[in-house]
Parts: C-alpha cells; structure tokens; sequence
C-alpha cells in the first residue's frame, strides 16, 4: 500500500511537471510571436519614416498613410472568402468607431491601427508632410452591428458570385449614420491632424450607397430612402464629413471615385447623376475628379513613382520610356506623394525620381533622352544602351499582358487562384485534403468544389476558359517571353561587365527575379492551356480501350495533356531552386505562416512547391482513365 501511495505520487508530480513544462512551452510561444509582432511594427514603421525623409528630399507635400495597415483578421471568415477583398481597407467606423459601433469592433484591432496611425501620422510631423487617407467608403460593417440596428442597414455590396454570405453597408440617408461618420472623422483628425486628403473608391470591395445602379447584387438598397436622389445622397454624405472637420478646425478635401467600369458594368452614377452631384458639393468636395460646385478639375496630391511592375514578383520596377505611368518627377504638380513600393522598390524608385526630378519627360523624344542618361549612372556608360534596351523590353511585358488583365493575371492566376502551389492533374476530385492543404483554403472560391477543381475558374470570371481564350492567353505569353528573357541576358551582360562586388550583387538578384517572372509566365501558360485540353478531352466522353492492340500509339490528345503537366513540373523545380538560390526576397510572402492569406503567399512557399510537385507525380497513372494507354 505504502508503494502504491508512492507511485500515485510520483505520477502525481510527473504530471504537474509535465503541466508546467507544456505552460513554459505556450508562454514561450506566445512570447515570441509577441516579440516577432513588436519587431514587425517597428520594421514597418522604420520603413515609413525611411519613405518619409526621402519624400521630403524629392519635395513630396504629402503620404499615404493607410497603406500595410493591420488586417481587419477578425472580418475574415474560413467559410467564405469575401472579406479578403475589404479587410485591408481602412474603413472610417471601423478604426474608429463611435460610441454606437465600438462594440461590435475587435478592441485589438482598434488599438493597434490606431497606434500605427498615431506613430506614422507623428512621423508626418516630424518631417513637415501632409497626410492622404485611401480607402472604400460607405464601407460593410459587421452584421451584428445591422442585426443590434436593423434601421441603418442599407445596401447589400457583396458580389454574389464571389462570396457565399451577404454583406451590407450603412445607409447615408439616416441622421443617425451621419452623426457617427461625423464622430470618426473628428476621432481620426484628432489622432492624426496631419491629414488632409481623403481619396474614397465606392461601389467596389465591400462598399457602396444606396440604390445606384451598380452595386454588384443588383440595384438595392433601403426601401424607405428609395426615391430619394442619389445626387441628394451622395452629396449629403461628403457634405457631412467636411463639416465634421470644419468642426474640429480642419479644412479636408475628398475625391470619391467609382470603381472603374468595365464593358459588361453599370456605372455608378449616370451622366445626369453625376452633374447633379457635382452641382450640390462646395469646394473641396470632388467627384471621379470633378470639384464641386462648377465642376473644376480636382487640384488634389498626385502621386508619382511605382510599386512591385509584377506582382508577386518582388523588386522590379519598369521606367516609362513608352510613357505609361506616371513614376517620374519630372511633371509633378505642386502637391504630390510618392509610391515607393515596398521595401525592394524604395531605393531605385528614389534614384530614378531624383535623377528625373525637373528634366523634360513630356515627349518621347524627352524620356529616351532623361532615361539614357539615368541608365548611365546606374550601369555605367558602357551599359547604358543594355539597360535601355531592358527596360524597353520589360515595359512590352508588362504592356502586353494587358491584353489578359482581369485584375493583374499573375495575382489573379498564382496568388489568389494559387496556381504556383496547385497541382494539375487529370482528376483534381479525387484529390486528398493532404494533396489540397496547401491551396484550397486560399482560393479565392466562393461557389462549390467544381468550380474550386478548374484551374481557370478565378473568382466566377473564367475569363481564361475554352480553346479560344487558350489560343489568346497562348499568343499573348509567347509574345511576351522572349521580351522577358531579352531583359533578362541584357541584365546579366550588365552584371558581367559590374567590376563593383556590391553592385554586381544587386544586377545578379535583378536577373533572378526576371527569371522568376518568366518561370510564373509559363506556369501561367501551362495552368490556361491544360485546362482547356482536359475540358476538351472531357467533353467528348470517349472511353479509354481497355485493352489496346499492339502498335497503338498515344493519342495527340493524351501526349499534349501530359507534356504540359510535365512542363509545369519542370518550370516549378527550377522555380524552387531560383528561391532557395538567395536570402533575398524573390516572390512577396507573408512574414509567418499564420499570416498566409488569399491575398498574399505565405513564407514556406517553396516546401508548397515541392508538395504540388510530388503530388502531380503521384497521379501519373490517372491519366489511363482518360485516355486509351499507347501499346507501341
């Protein structure tokens, strides 16, 4: 008995070790990831500050101060993808939210926008820069906030085909909507008083008003304000948040912009519409561009410069020689900001800026001559014709890839469709949720697991499907790669001919981030094409012969369906190795695995590679189920 009142002890104190070796270990964890938190905020707002001061060389007036905020996390939503499309917009109620809405917005969320708005706004001050707020408004509120107030819900601003729930905005015509985007704002300029621009997209990524014609699920909206003008609406809305800052002491301007139509879209607001609304607005209130009450052009920031030119490549940007763009200088207006990029564009945006700065771009004639002499003192005198002839080529990439531009097709197709880490294979149902762990939560895929298996289905468009669109997609990758690659053996000339060690680095990562971008053109490629012919070979339902004669050969069909997934294979091993090639940043990926979004790759990409890959062999033999199998 002694010994059994020994043991149960012994077990005893086993167990309360284990306890608090497992505590230890989760306070351990959450203590890093708080510590990696905190050195990512401090990264990022170094990175502003950095920004700042070379704003303030190239005489910027003005920053963006809304760019990289916190995600909105506790919006997104496992079951529906939807959300992904406003979480990163910093939405007025929702950063800070009056009395009526704080309870149904995550206190965490709050602080810490808030902070880093605090920090970047101070920063604003200290180097004597205005501020510009970007974002969506009326912008969607959480249905617990409509459910507790039922009488401001206004329209619904979802895309039925993209999300799987509905989602609404508030609606403007109430007193009471008006009263709390009065609030935010004075909390907002209270905060940041640098701030002087609000440049406001409707009708797009979770916002929108009342019964214009294009909101997404169709002309809706509260039946009570239905006949009331949208000129009335609109006007009343912008009307109120300008005096809200008058009555804090501020004077703001707004530009609201509709989201740009496409042919197949309504506009947002007719001709008349529109001239009624500019009509109604007093000065510094502008619509799509047009200041109120006369309608003047809008004399806002201008922004120059630009970010990543193929996302999610990172680190390339393409001087307007041909004059697309607007990423110099040299015709800046008297205010303007500067799009940096990230972190692997700010330094040669701020060279070419500054070289460009108050020298003649107006004609053709003008760039080539300001740009030969940028190439020069950036590659040597001697280089100057290559690099020339580079960025030319890359500027017909990117202008060629206009043509498949549905939203950019490289973020369309690899990232939120995931094309760089789905497998292709012959019977994407019969797939295992371990082969789809690394990309089926991340499509952007709001209907049923047929759309989810088609390579080309991104967000309900399919604008890349059947053989026609194959044909096109084709054409246009096979024009635009060898302009790549021309780029790509000019810049490794420039680095061969690099005697500087450091500067020979940077011509080396150039030429393999041009390289990853040609890899992503054939995957692109690869992904359009195979499935056009499994479509094709489909639907004709013609069964394989089970047992072939001697001498049958592989099909046209067949063999072309598996050389492209073989092609695809290829391209993704020389991918992988080309990351693992180099510390620095080849593709954008989110920081820690938690951090991996619909919007964005996550860091172990390349272990996602591998996996796809594997996968993709593993099915080699599904392919007998479709075709008759050769017997030469």
């Amino acid at each position: 008995m002694k010994n059994a009142v020994i043991t149960l002890r012994t077990l005893a104190v086993l167990v309360l070790a284990l306890m608090a070796v497992s505590l230890q270990a989760q306070v351990s964890t959450l203590t890093k990831a708080s510590e990696d938190a905190a050195r990512q905020r401090a990264a990022d707002l170094a990175l502003f500050e950095r920004k700042a001061v070379l704003s303030r060389e190239l005489g910027a007036t003005h920053m963006v101060v809304t760019e990289g905020l916190p995600l909105a996390t506790w919006e997104m939503d496992p079951d529906d993808p939807y959300p992904m499309w406003f979480v990163h917009h910093a939405s007025l109620l929702k950063i800070f939210p009056p009395k009526d809405v704080a309870p149904y917005i995550d206190v965490k969320y709050v602080a810490a926008t808030q902070a880093v708005l605090q920090n970047r706004c101070a920063v604003l001050a200290k180097y004597g820069l205005k501020g510009v707020w970007s974002a969506n408004e009326p912008a969607v509120m959480p249905e617990a906030f409509f459910v507790a107030h039922s009488e401001l819900r206004g329209p619904r601003i979802d895309q039925p085909n993209r999300s799987r729930k509905p989602y609404f905005a508030p609606n403007v015509d109430q007193p009471e909507t008006l009263r709390m985007y009065h609030d935010a704002m004075q909390s907002l300029l209270k905060t940041c008083p640098e701030i002087e621009q609000f440049n406001w997209v409707t009708t797009d990524a979770g916002s929108g008003f009342d019964w214009t014609p294009s909101l997404y699920p169709g002309i809706n909206g509260n039946s009570n304000f239905k006949d009331r003008l949208i000129s009335d609406r609109v006007a009343g809305f912008l009307i109120n948040v300008q005096q809200a800052a008058r009555d804090a002491g501020h004077e703001i301007e707004i530009n609201l912009n509709p989201i740009a139509g496409r042919q197949w879209m309504l506009p947002t607001f007719s001709p008349d519409v529109f001239e009624n609304i500019v009509r109604k607005l007093p000065r510094g209130l502008a619509v799509e561009g047009r200041e109120g009450p006369d309608g003047r052009p809008f004399d806002g920031v201008a922004t120059i410069g630009s970010g990543n030119a193929f996302y999610p490549v990172v680190g390339i940007v393409v001087p307007p020689i041909s004059g697309g763009g607007n990423t110099t200088a040299g015709g800046a207006k008297a205010r303007f900001d500067v799009n940096f990029g990230d972190a692997t564009t700010v330094d040669f945006n701020y060279r070419l800026l500054k070289f460009t700065r108050g020298k003649p771009m107006r004609t053709l004639v003008d760039r080539v001559t300001t740009m030969r002499a940028f190439a020069a003192s950036e590659g040597g005198e001697g280089e100057a014709d290559n690099l020339m002839e580079a960025w030319s080529a890359l500027d017909d990439v990117q202008r060629n890839l206009q043509v498949l531009n549905f939203g950019d097709v490289l973020k369309m197709g690899h990232v939120l469709n995931r094309w760089v880490t789905r497998p292709m294979v012959p019977y994407p149902e019969d797939l295992t949720e371990v082969d789809k762990k690394d990309y089926r939560q991340f499509l952007f895929q709001a209907k049923g697991e047929d759309q989810a298996d088609d390579l080309i289905d991104i967000q309900a468009m399919r604008m890349y499907e059947g053989w026609g669109a194959k044909m096109l997609f084709q054409r246009t990758i096979e024009i635009t790669v060898p302009r790549a690659r021309r780029a790509l053996i000019l810049i490794e000339s420039i680095h061969d001919a690099e005697k500087d060690e450091a500067a020979r680095g940077q011509w080396e990562l150039m030429g393999k981030r041009l390289q990853a971008l040609i890899y992503l053109l054939q995957s692109a490629e690869n992904m359009v094409d195979y499935q056009a012919q499994l479509d094709h070979v489909k639907s004709m339902g013609i069964k394989p012969e089970v047992n072939p004669v001697l001498g049958t050969q592989s099909g046209w069909d067949r063999t072309d369906l598996m050389q492209t997934a073989r092609k695809e294979i290829d391209t993704m091993i020389s991918l992988n190795r080309l990351i693992e090639s180099t510390s620095e940043p080849i593709l954008d990926m989110a920081p820690t695995p938690e951090e991996e979004t619909i919007m964005r790759l996550g860091p172990n990409i390349t272990a996602q590679i591998k996996h796809k890959i594997d996968v993709m062999n593993a099915h080699w033999r599904d392919y007998d189920r479709l075709f008759t199998v050769p017997n030469p």
